[in-house]
C-alpha cells in the first residue's frame, strides 16, 4: 500500500466506533508493549560500546537483555530533523525537516506518526520528556501522537524549587541569575526569550555539580513520571507504546554531584586528535557556536582552534557525569519492569539522537556528517531479540520503528526504514539487503552534505545550489568529497578521496550514494 493512501487509510481508522475499537482490542492482545527511550547527545561512550572508563551498569544490563548495533548513524545530527526522521521513518529530505524550528506537520503534512498510527493498531501511546524536538514540534508535543496526553513534570522537591531557565539548581547561580533577570525586567524585556538572553549575555555556565537528588533535574523526574505512567498503562486492557525522552547529556552539564564523583578528572581520557584532518575540505567543520554561547568558553574561537585543556577536562567529566546520571534513570526504569513483571511482553528500544563531538577535529557537539556527530547507541531489548549479541552491520535510525512494529507484531507500513529483525535473532544466516547507512547535514543554505557509511568505509559529497535528493543528481554540483577508513584511519586523520589505492571504494560508495538519492520514493 502506498504511504498516501496509507495515511487516508489511517486516518479513517481513527475515527471509529467504539464497537470496532474493542474488536481491535482482541485482535492486538498478542501484541507487545513497547518501551522507547530516547537519549540527547548520546554519543556511545558506554561501557557496553567498549569504553571502559566509563561507569555505565545499566547500560550495560540492556544490552545484556538483547542486541547492540556498533554501527547505528542517525539521518542528521542535530535534534529535530533527527527526531522527525525516527518518529516517521522517513529521511529528512522527504519530512522536509532540516533545521530546529521546522515542525513536519507544516513541511509535509501527509505523514503520520509512528505512535499515531499505533493507536490506529489498538495502542494505547504516552510519554513524557523530550521524544520530538520541543521547538518544532507541535502543541501537545505533537498531540496527534498521543492517545494519553504526554507530560513534561516540574514537581521538583521544595528545597531547591525550579531550575532557573530549565537547568540550573546551584544557589549561587540561580541568585546571579535572578538579579540579571530584575535588570531585564527594568529595561522592558518581559518576553521569557528576551529575558533568558539578556541573563545569559552575563552567566550561562556550561556545566553544574551540586549535591542533591536526581529529582532536582528534569531527567529525575521524568523518570518517576515514566514509571507513575506505566504502572497506570499495565491496568489497561490494550498493549502500550511509552516513550521516555531524557534530556541529558545534552548541554548545559548539569548532573548531582554523585555522578561528578564516579570520575577522577585527571585521569579523563581527552580526545588524542584535536586537528583538522588532512586534506578535508573547510565545509565538513563547524566553529561549534552551540558551546560557545555558554559564558565560559570563548566566544571568538573559530574552526580549528582549541579549548583550554583544563575547560577540555571539565566539558569531558561533566559529559561522562552526565551519562551516569542517565544510566541510574535506566536502571530505574528497567527495575520498573521487573516489579510489573511485564519484561517478557515488552520491546524494549534504546537511541540516542546523534553523536557528539568531544574536542576530535577541534570540534564540539554534533552538526557534522563526522564519525563522532553521526554514530549512536542503538539497543533493542525483548521478546524476539537475542541476548547479548553485537551487530557491526550498518543501519540507521529510519529503521527502529519498522523493527519495533515486527518484533510488536504490528502490521508493516510503507516507510523509508527497513526492518532489523533479520540481524536481531539467533540465526547468523539472516541479513538485511543494505549494507551501508546515509547521513546529511546542511552548511549554510544552500549545501548539503551526504555520507554514505559501510562497516569499513565513510564517503561524503558536499553539493551545491540547495541540491536535495528529490533533485536532480549532478557532478557538477559537488563542491567537496571524503572518504574515510576506519580500519587503517579510525580517527579520520585524512581524506583519502584522491588516493590511487582508493580508486575503486570511491567509486563503489560513490555508486551506491547516487543510486540511494535518486531511488528514495518522494513523498
Amino acid at each position: 500500500m502506498k504511504i498516501r493512501n496509507l495515511f487516508l487509510f489511517v486516518g479513517a481508522l481513527f475515527f471509529a466506533s467504539c464497537t470496532a475499537q474493542k474488536k481491535n482490542h482482541t485482535t492486538a492482545s498478542n501484541q507487545k508493549n513497547i518501551l522507547f527511550i530516547a537519549v540527547d547527545d548520546l554519543k556511545p561512550l558506554i561501557s557496553a560500546y567498549g569504553e571502559k572508563q566509563m561507569h555505565t551498569p545499566n547500560f550495560d544490563r540492556l544490552a545484556k537483555m538483547g542486541v547492540i548495533f556498533k554501527n547505528a548513524n542517525v539521518q542528521q545530527a542535530v535534534c529535530g530533523p533527527s527526531r522527525a526522521s525516527i518518529m516517521t521513518a522517513m529521511y529528512p529530505d522527504n519530512t522536509k525537516v532540516w533545521d530546529l524550528h521546522t515542525n513536519f506537520r507544516e513541511s509535509s503534512p501527509s505523514l503520520i506518526s509512528m505512535p499515531e498510527y499505533l493507536i490506529s493498531q489498538g495502542y494505547e501511546t504516552t510519554a513524557v520528556g523530550k521524544i520530538y524536538h520541543k521547538g518544532s514540534s507541535s502543541k501537545g508535543h505533537d498531540g496527534k501522537s498521543w492517545s494519553i496526553p504526554h507530560t513534561l513534570p516540574e514537581n521538583y522537591p521544595k528545597e531547591f524549587g525550579k531550575p532557573m531557565y530549565a537547568f540550573y539548581q546551584n544557589p549561587e547561580t540561580k541568585k546571579e541569575m535572578l538579579v540579571l533577570k530584575e535588570k531585564a525586567l527594568a529595561k522592558g524585556l518581559k518576553k521569557y526569550g528576551k529575558q533568558s538572553k539578556f541573563v545569559f549575555k552575563t552567566l550561562k555556565p556550561s556545566s553544574e555539580c551540586i549535591e542533591g537528588p536526581d529529582e532536582m533535574y528534569q531527567d529525575g523526574l521524568y523518570t518517576l513520571d515514566a514509571i507513575h505512567k506505566l504502572s497506570n498503562l499495565v491496568k489497561g486492557e490494550k498493549p502500550f507504546f511509552l516513550g521516555v525522552g531524557y534530556q541529558k547529556p545534552h548541554l548545559p552539564f548539569v548532573a548531582p554531584k554523585k555522578y561528578w564523583d564516579l570520575y577522577n578528572r585527571d585521569e579523563i581520557q581527552l580526545e588524542p586528535f584535536q586537528e583538522l584532518a588532512e586534506g578535508t575540505p573547510k565545509i565538513a567543520y563547524h566553529s561549534f557556536g552551540e558551546l560557545r554561547a555558554f559564558s565560559d568558553i570563548d566566544s571568538k574561537l573559530n574552526i580549528g582552534d582549541k579549548i583550554p585543556e583544563e575547560k577540555q577536562r571539565e566539558l569531558v567529566h561533566g559529559y561522562m557525569a552526565c551519562i551516569s546520571y542517565i544510566d541510574a534513570q535506566i536502571g530505574k526504569l528497567l527495575d520498573a519492569l521487573e516489579a510489573q513483571n511485564i519484561l517478557e511482553n515488552t520491546v524494549i528500544v534504546l537511541w540516542g539522537d546523534h553523536g557528539y563531538h568531544l574536542g576530535d577535529h577541534t570540534e564540539w557537539c554534533k552538526h557534522s556528517n563526522f564519525e563522532q556527530a553521526t554514530r549512536i547507541p542503538l539497543m533493542f531489548a525483548g521478546p524476539g531479540v537475542s541476548k547479548n549479541k553485537e551487530v557491526d552491520t550498518p543501519v540507521e535510525l529510519v529503521d527502529v520503528f519498522p523493527t519495533l512494529f515486527e518484533l510488536s507484531g504490528v502490521k508493516a507500513t510503507d516507510v523509508d526504514g527497513k526492518s532489523l529483525v533479520p540481524l536481531l535473532d539467533e540465526d547468523a544466516s539472516t541479513t538485511i539487503a543494505v549494507d551501508y547507512a546515509v547521513s546529511q547535514y546542511p552548511r549554510g543554505k544552500d549545501k548539503m552534505g551526504y555520507s554514505i557509511r559501510s562497516e569499513r568505509y565513510r564517503y561524503t559529497e558536499w553539493h551545491k545550489g540547495a541540491y536535495k535528493s528529490y533533485k536532480k543528481y549532478s557532478d557538477s554540483n559537488i563542491v567537496g568529497r571524503e572518504l574515510y577508513d576506519y580500519k587503517k584511519d579510525p580517527k579520520e586523520t585524512k581524506n583519502w578521496v584522491k588516493e590511487k589505492e582508493y580508486k575503486e571504494v570511491v567509486a563503489d560508495l560513490k555508486a551506491k550514494l547516487k543510486a540511494h538519492l535518486t531511488s528514495i520514493e518522494k513523498r
